[in-house]
């Protein structure tokens, strides 16, 4: 069984309160007592004296001999002299413990259950007393040695109530008690509401913690508190987000991970496809040449020209494989520079303008000055190579090809626009894929592996930018391609 905390304080300070008060009752009244028997004790030394002092002037006005034997023959007339004094019960005693006078008439016998121990004492020449509670009454019973000039004559025994004293004892512990009570009930009750206030956050956190433990990371924590315990909240809130934003960045990661498994699954499968075709062309004319033998010149000349064709094709198709996986693995990165950009494409521009003008394409210019991103060279011209080539290949004849190069919200921005008869909206989801290729019935009459954007994409998000494509069917496609431009302050690179 499980007790919560505000029940364990409850209980806690439940006992804590019960023991203190019993200890403090304990010693309330022990003092009291002591207290009491104090006050006895002076009143008793107090009245020995007295009382010698008033039969040793009794005797002597009376011309009574001081003497044993005349203090017990004159016994009823002293007796009845000291009863007066006192006011209360007397009972005179020889010196040989022998009862002489008793005020009550009850043979010396104060109580039923008299031990005389108090006589003894006084018989043995000490003043004694105790205490009996009889009936209801607290009665303080003295014996006394009488001495008169030193002389000790015989030993008086009486009683005294001192029950005033005693209940005024008793009432003061009872208020004590009632005071005690009411300052141990506030202090239990403003305990017990101070536990409420520290335990509820943390029973509603509790009830959290079992929330979040089942995967419910959205749950909110609307608790406040000025103290430790918001402190805790506030700190556990903290650690709830970071734990579910490691989680979402580890789900994440596991779903890239599946992700590019399967990315990486297919692309090997695309490539040992595609690399079969070639190669079962080559290995179909290498066939037919070794049946044929060299005896026709024609078909010789066709099938070298086939299997060198072929073989370009496969080479290219191994390049572009392997610029993919240096991509990847960012081996490139060794040979970081800053790039000019406009001399970049004006360059490449000029390089591709003699395959552009085989199909009558014009390529025209819109470069902005001193724009410079920090990357690899041959990565640069490779992208805007690629760009540029799939425009001439897909852009009609006699038609435009528009490059522009400027700078936008810290980025470096070229686009590459051409008039061709642009792309699909099917396609255009696919275009970056491995080998995947649209305009299939132009893409005849053109090479070109399929690779081409692809190596593009991996290339420009291994420097943190973007590539996206626009195209309108019949009108043609806009290329955008955005990376982090970098700027020269003084002999260093600031981005």
């Amino acid at each position: 069984m499980k007790f919560s905390i505000r029940y364990k304080f409850g209980i806690g300070l439940f006992l804590i309160f019960g023991l203190s008060f019993n200890i403090m009752c304990f010693f309330m009244n022990k003092i009291i007592l002591e207290n009491n028997k104090k006050v006895i004790k002076e009143e008793l030394s107090v009245s020995q004296k007295d009382l010698n002092i008033y039969v040793k002037q009794y005797l002597s006005l009376n011309k009574i001999d001081n003497s044993k034997e005349a203090f017990e023959e004159n016994k009823e007339n002293i007796g009845s002299a000291l009863n007066a004094r006192i006011n209360d019960r007397v009972v005179l005693y020889n010196l040989n413990g022998n009862m002489i006078f008793d005020s009550s008439y009850n043979n010396g016998k104060i109580y039923d259950k008299d031990d005389y121990e108090d006589l003894k004492l006084a018989l043995k020449d000490k003043s004694a007393y105790k205490i009996e509670k009889i009936n209801d009454r607290y009665m303080a019973v003295f014996s006394e040695p009488i001495y008169v000039d030193k002389k000790l004559i015989g030993v008086i025994r009486y009683t005294k109530d001192y029950t005033e004293l005693f209940i005024s004892g008793i009432e003061l512990l009872k208020q004590m008690e009632i005071f005690m009570i009411v300052i141990f009930s506030i202090i239990f009750i403003f305990s017990l509401l101070l536990t409420t206030k520290i335990t509820t956050p943390i029973i509603k956190l509790t009830k959290i913690t079992k929330e979040i433990s089942s995967g419910n990371f959205d749950i909110g924590i609307n608790l406040k508190s000025h103290d430790e315990v918001g402190e805790l909240v506030e700190n556990f809130s903290k650690m709830k987000d970071k734990i579910k934003n490691q989680i979402e960045t580890i789900k994440k990661d596991r779903d890239n991970l599946r992700k590019l498994e399967r990315y990486r699954k297919d692309f090997f499968d695309t490539v040992t496809h595609e690399m079969k075709t070639p190669l079962t062309i080559i290995d179909g004319y290498t066939q037919m040449i070794l049946d044929e033998g060299n005896s026709d010149t024609k078909l010789l000349f066709k099938a070298a020209s086939k299997i060198k064709k072929e073989s370009n094709k496969l080479h290219n198709m191994i390049i572009e494989v392997l610029q993919i996986s240096k991509s990847e693995s960012n081996i490139s990165s060794e040979k970081m520079e800053q790039i000019d950009m406009k001399k970049v494409l004006n360059a490449v521009c000029d390089d591709m303008l003699i395959k552009a003008k085989k199909y009558e394409i014009n390529i025209v210019k819109e470069l902005e000055e001193h724009t410079y991103i920090l990357a690899n060279k041959d990565d640069v011209i490779k992208i805007v190579i690629n760009i540029i080539d799939n425009s001439i290949k897909y852009g009609n004849v006699r038609s435009l090809i528009k490059v522009k190069l400027f700078k936008e919200n810290k980025f470096c921005v070229m686009t590459v626009e051409d008039e061709g008869k642009g792309i699909s909206k099917e396609d255009l989801n696919k275009i970056f894929k491995p080998f995947y290729r649209a305009n299939k019935e132009k893409f005849l009459k053109r090479e070109g592996s399929g690779l081409g954007l692809f190596i593009v994409r991996s290339l420009v998000e291994s420097y943190k930018g973007t590539i996206n494509i626009e195209s309108i069917e019949g009108k043609g496609t806009k290329v955008y391609i955005k990376i982090p431009l970098f700027l020269q302050v003084g002999n260093n690179l600031v981005k």
